[in-house]
């Protein structure tokens, strides 16, 4: 298995360090995106590279 390095910080945190969602679950897809659900925010957020370069 690949070792990944964690490329998202403080994701969920305003600039004040107050919390806007709580991570649950998080999931590889085949493309290898990363899903991420959050349960206070009722949303799943996909996390990719840009395919811009």
């Amino acid at each position: 298995m690949r070792k990944l390095k964690i490329m998202v910080a403080n994701f969920f945190c305003d600039l004040d360090g107050y919390a806007l969602g709580r991570p649950m679950g998080v999931v590889v897809d085949k493309k290898g995106a990363v899903l991420v659900a959050d349960d206070v925010g009722n949303a799943v957020w996909l996390v990719a590279p840009s395919t811009t370069r």
